[in-house]
């Protein structure tokens, strides 16, 4: 975690940089968020936040979604002539040497904890919680570029993948794949998109794995990485963060009641090293 006095000279150096440049901001630009995904507001909002305090000339700027897998996406932020300079997805260690994370956890390390979407319809293998044996002989399903692929393949799971969770719902729906690993905060509004409710949440299992969702920015802007992670930061500290986390998902996780569920814990090989896991206030406590 960087110093204050470390983020006070990187921002002045910004700030110098910037004004020799031009007297127009820098634009942050990012994909405009779809209207029904509560994170990403979340994430905009707390962006948002640490941009104005920060005293740096920047703004935010949604760009019109585009159809792009992750790993597309990463390829896009570092183009030179990309379209985009930001964005926010689950870290890995190639996507931490590819861009440049603010490594504060947006998710409170809760995109690690998954509850198994299945088929209405299969309810009756699912009665009693699978164990991990048990599990590993079902079929999930992901998407392509996601770290969770290879986070499931390594714990000893079958996975099977599509181009983005539209598709991976349609595999599940054609009996394709068993069960579709979704964030416990996601997989509310998402199951809420379908009128008939051809899906549910498998009762009683969970999954749970290290991980983090960063805003990584384009290797373009690293200069912006130390005073963006120090209001991050602070936000954290004055409890700014917890107290909209709580606001906006509490009665999602009330709703899932992690608690009584048997939890069945995986290893991330794909964590990097510098994951500030040490650090209590970062994340979320059952």
């Amino acid at each position: 975690m960087p110093s204050r006095r470390q983020c006070l000279v990187a921002a002045a150096a910004f700030a110098a940089k910037a004004k020799g440049a031009t007297q127009s901001p820098i634009v942050l630009r990012y994909l405009e968020t779809a209207p029904q995904d509560l994170f990403g507001r979340y994430v905009v909002d707390l962006l948002t936040t640490a941009v104005e305090r920060s005293g740096l000339p920047l703004q935010l700027s949604a760009v019109p979604s585009f159809h792009v897998s992750q790993g597309r996406l990463e390829q896009e932020l570092i183009r030179p002539a990309s379209r985009l300079d930001l964005m926010w997805y689950m870290t890995s260690r190639s996507r931490e040497q590819m861009l440049c994370p603010l490594r504060i956890p947006l998710d409170r390390g809760l995109l690690g904890w998954r509850v198994a979407v299945i088929r209405r319809a299969d309810l009756s293998n699912w009665a009693s919680p699978p164990d991990r044996l048990e599990l590993a002989r079902r079929r999930a399903g992901q998407g392509l570029h996601w770290p969770d692929v290879d986070i499931l393949k390594a714990n000893g799971f079958q996975v099977d993948t599509a181009e983005d969770s539209r598709a991976l719902y349609r595999m599940l729906e054609l009996q394709r794949i068993d069960y579709f690993p979704r964030s416990v905060l996601e997989v509310r509004d998402e199951l809420s998109t379908f009128p008939t409710q051809p899906m549910m949440v498998a009762p009683g299992l969970a999954l749970r794995y290290p991980t983090a969702v960063y805003a990584f920015l384009s290797p373009r802007h690293r200069d912006l990485v130390t005073p963006l992670t120090e209001q991050l930061r602070m936000l954290v500290h004055e409890g700014t963060v917890g107290k909209l986390f709580r606001n906006l998902f509490q009665s999602r996780l009330d709703d899932l009641d992690l608690s009584r569920r048997s939890v069945i814990q995986l290893v991330n090989p794909l964590l990097p090293a510098e994951t500030p896991l040490q650090r209590s206030d970062l994340w979320w406590k059952p």
